[in-house]
């Protein structure tokens, strides 16, 4: 079966999409990018994942060729057209277009496309019994952007692997950041709370301030690294892994390796937002 994506103004079979080596996205990493989930042929909170593209495209002065309706209708005609009616990772990727001069790039000619994949889940016993972090002394470049640069969340992924962490999770001077995919959050004493400076504010994780608003005390502030260690409970929020509550951050258990309440019932929360589960 082809599977089809969007390019610089065209559905086409992925197979026949082509971006020129002289891309500045290549060259220099120069572009912003957006993962966002779908769900029954849709496209999840797309507003706010628009919102946040726009504002990473302000920082870096690209142009967007197509406007948030028309992608919306985009995502939803590329997840018909590869059968991905259930749930699916989309991914949107806006660079400066080909490179000019070895460094600059010309505003009107961009290079913007869209990806549709079939979403893999985890396994079922991380969101049951909890799964592990693992720290790493890192603040990203325009961290409270979604650029293409993850070239230090790429180089650590096999250190991870050997580590069997699910995560791994930024820390910077003493101050607990967000993991190289993901937010973090702690619960102490039924308080939500989660770093509020240097992160990538993500959409799952703005969907759980909603969702425990006016039923837990909520904190966005910085978050010292040794609170990870009086915790009750911490868990992650991402677009293509949900809530995943975590029991283990590098060598010590949180809570007893045990998955806290408060994390199982917005877990629940989330499910029937987005119907799974």
């Amino acid at each position: 079966m082809n599977q089809y994506c969007f390019l610089n103004g065209k559905i086409l079979p992925l197979a026949e999409a082509k971006v020129g080596i002289e891309d500045i996205g290549l060259l220099r990493g120069y572009g912003i990018y957006d993962g966002i989930a779908s769900f029954n042929g849709k496209p999840f909170r797309f507003s706010d994942h628009w919102n946040r593209f726009l504002s990473g495209v302000h920082i870096l002065s690209l142009n967007v060729p197509i406007t948030e309706e028309k992608a919306e209708r985009v995502i939803e005609e590329i997840l018909l057209k590869n059968g991905f009616s259930k749930r699916a990772n989309v991914r949107m990727i806006l660079t400066g277009g080909k490179t000019l001069n070895g460094i600059e790039y010309d505003f009107e000619h961009p290079t913007f496309y869209i990806l549709a994949e079939k979403w893999e889940p985890l396994s079922q016993d991380f969101y049951e019994k909890g799964v592990r972090l693992i720290t790493y002394e890192h603040m990203r470049e325009l961290p409270k952007y979604k650029t293409v640069n993850y070239i230090r969340a790429v180089n650590l992924q096999n250190w991870r692997k050997e580590e069997k962490a699910l995560e791994i999770l930024y820390t910077y001077g003493g101050e607990v950041l967000e993991c190289a995919t993901s937010n973090i959050f702690i619960v102490k004493n039924k308080t939500l709370i989660t770093p509020d400076e240097n992160i990538l504010k993500g959409i799952t994780r703005k969907v759980v301030l909603e969702l425990a608003l006016n039923k837990y005390k909520i904190e966005e502030r910085p978050v010292e690294e040794e609170e990870l260690k009086t915790a009750d409970e911490v868990f992650i929020t991402s677009s293509f892994k949900d809530i995943v509550p975590i029991v283990r951050i590098n060598d010590f258990e949180v809570a007893n390796g045990q998955v806290g309440l408060v994390t199982k019932k917005l877990m629940e929360e989330f499910a029937k937002v987005v119907n799974i589960g």
